[in-house]
């Protein structure tokens, strides 16, 4: 539509400028026309010498005649009809004129308002159509926020009841240990646990968990119980609680040959028989607080210039679940035979130059210094072994308290001693011992209950073989079981 109304618009314009004009002015012919076809008068320039004024002038000057008589005169007339002489006169009179000026403007006007129509309706369409989009997008965009709000809703959800699910052993374990620590305060506890309630010993778990305690003991020796009147073995150690442990061991293998050799032989010997993750750190580095919840800590004491710093090591954590971490419960020292004898040969040699020895043994002393003057709560054990050099040996195995032996100790002898000291045997417990020899070719749980018994003693005297038969065997070690209960109860003792 605004396509056709622009050239309605232009005709009535060029009609409307062509009758603003009152009268157009007669268009005149030229005298000599006017003469030759007998409508002029030429006596005009009858008094004019036309070739006289040519020679005067010559080429110098365009002389015309004065032609301001043809000129068109715009003058106004009381005649307003459009006459062009000599083609046609009368076209349009005033009053045609003036209506075809008047409907011209009446057309542009009604252009002009239909087209200012037109934008309005196309302004108020546009705006009808913006505000729909508007209103679509902010829907679109709630819809999207909601469903990004609902799935990340689920997604809490989800994670929540995983963590609930995944935590809930912990939650309840720290809550038995809460009631067994209320329970026991100022009482005494068994090594490796927190405390008793009701009948159940509450043992230490994964977080500060105690590797050999004495309920991992009395469930061991309650298995090889179940286990000797049971006619199947197959799941004999299926029931044994192999909880996640952590065994910090500070020790430079670098520069210390005793523990290059036998962190990676226990480390693999532990992994084999269950699950534990070992850490190990060097004595220049800070040492972590807690121990890193771990079960014991290994001091390779031949790997230290001073005494070990244990304070970092002993101080209890809040651990990241919200639980209360425990510091470790054994400080385990490994050590060398000969530092109670510095004054006797070949100890003496060997500490002559740089007394190494007797930094060892203050050593050995600041870990034992360390447990029985610790007043905080787990209890806390040391065990310092004293080992030979680390080399093979046809020598028969030796087991003995104190630092009282001679010899070499191979590697395999080393790591599983320390292992028993570490993981099963109580009777290690707050004790020193040495160790030197290789291990017979049959070595099972009886042979290292056996050996760790002297621990415990004074062993007045020990017979290889007695003579009596197995049957009677039992009998007498009953007998003389209860007979030291009696006298111990006694108090004669």
């Amino acid at each position: 539509m605004m396509r056709l109304g622009l050239p309605v618009i232009v005709l009535a314009w060029s009609i409307i400028n062509c009758c603003s004009f009152s009268t157009w002015a007669p268009i005149r012919e030229h005298p000599s026309r006017l003469w030759s076809s007998g409508k002029g008068d030429s006596s005009w320039d009858d008094d004019v010498d036309y070739e006289k004024v040519w020679n005067e002038n010559g080429d110098k000057e365009d002389i015309m005649p004065n032609t301001d008589w043809d000129a068109p005169s715009l003058s106004s007339s009381d005649d307003t009809s459009l006459k062009i002489p000599g083609v046609v006169s009368d076209l349009l009179d005033s009053e045609t004129a003036a209506e075809l000026k008047e409907e011209a403007r009446d057309i542009i006007n009604d252009k002009i308002q239909e087209g200012l129509d037109q934008i309005k309706k196309l302004r108020k369409e546009l705006n009808t159509d913006i505000d729909a989009k508007k209103q679509a997008m902010e829907r679109s965009s709630q819809a999207r926020a909601e469903r990004e709000s609902k799935a990340l809703m689920e997604k809490i959800d989800a994670l929540t009841d995983s963590f609930l699910e995944e935590s809930r052993a912990s939650r309840e374990s720290t809550k038995r240990i809460a009631e067994a620590d209320a329970a026991m305060e100022g009482k005494g506890v068994d090594l490796g646990s927190w405390g008793v309630l009701g009948d159940a010993v509450v043992t230490m778990e994964s977080a500060g968990g105690l590797l050999g305690s004495m309920d991992s003991a009395k469930k061991k020796q309650e298995q090889q119980k179940n286990q000797e009147n049971s006619d199947t073995t197959e799941s004999a150690d299926a029931d044994i609680s192999t909880r996640q442990n952590l065994i910090l061991i500070v020790a430079d293998q670098s520069s210390d040959p005793t523990a290059n050799i036998l962190v990676p032989k226990v480390s693999n010997l532990l992994s084999e028989m269950m699950a534990v993750d070992i850490e190990v750190i060097k004595p220049t580095q800070l040492m972590p607080l807690g121990g890193n919840n771990a079960a014991c800590v290994v001091f390779f004491l031949s790997s230290f210039s001073s005494n070990p710093k244990t304070d970092r090591i002993l101080q209890r954590t809040l651990l990241p679940d919200g639980s209360i971490g425990r510091p470790p419960t054994q400080l385990i020292g490994i050590s060398t035979i000969g530092t109670e004898r510095t004054n006797k040969m070949p100890y003496s040699m060997q500490n002559l130059l740089g007394r190494k020895l007797d930094a060892r043994r203050d050593m050995e002393e600041s870990i034992i210094n360390t447990v029985i003057n610790r007043q905080d709560e787990p209890s806390l054990d040391y065990t310092i072994l004293k080992f030979g050099e680390l080399k093979e040996s046809s020598d028969s195995f030796f087991f003995m308290p104190f630092d009282v032996l001679d010899g070499t100790t191979p590697a395999e002898t080393a790591a599983q001693v320390l292992i028993q000291a570490m993981a099963f045997q109580p009777a290690s417990r707050n004790a020193t011992l040495c160790a030197t020899g290789k291990l017979p070719e049959l070595v099972d749980d009886l042979f290292w209950d056996d050996n760790f018994l002297r621990l415990k003693g004074p062993e007045l005297a020990r017979y290889e073989n007695l003579g009596i038969p197995n049957e009677l065997f039992g009998q007498l070690t009953e007998y003389l079981k209860e007979w030291g209960e009696v006298l111990v109860e006694s108090g004669k003792l």
